[in-house]
């Protein structure tokens, strides 16, 4: 019987496997609006369809794996200038906020000595708010 469950369990979570889970940080935001803008900025690597959970969280079903890797690694995302917190499906672990542990921020460094314009330099500052991951263009070129 156990071995049962869990070939039902095992076969179930295959249909999201390419699953993001995510909400809106401080605002909601309505489905329509989610739907539209979204379209317009993931569309055109593949598909994905939306679903809403209970509390504001949404399920972001991708085609593939490629899909939800490249939302992920092209973010952070939001909508009307509101923040997209999105982490991986977990099995066993419903969609609720607290399985986020981290969320990725665009952070803008103001008033900045020239000589910490340097990745290095840039790098240490940005540290104190966590582990920088990316800088942008225009920041990267000085």
């Amino acid at each position: 019987m156990v071995e049962l469950l869990e070939e039902v369990l095992v076969e179930g979570a295959k249909e999201w496997e390419h699953v993001l889970v995510g909400f809106f940080v401080g605002k909601k935001i309505l489905f329509r609006s989610l739907q539209s803008v979204l379209n317009k900025k993931w569309s055109a690597v593949g598909k994905f369809s939306i679903h809403t959970a209970e509390n504001g969280i949404f399920i972001f079903k991708c085609e593939s794996e490629l899909v939800r890797n490249w939302i992920l690694d092209n973010g952070p995302w939001d909508v009307w200038g509101v923040h997209l917190a999105l982490r991986l499906w977990e099995r066993d672990l419903p969609p609720i906020r607290s399985g986020f542990t981290k969320i990725p921020v665009w952070v803008r460094l103001m008033n900045i000595p020239m000589e910490y314009w340097t990745p290095k330099g840039l790098s240490h500052l940005a540290s104190v708010l966590g582990t920088p991951l990316y800088m942008d263009l225009a920041t990267e070129s000085k």
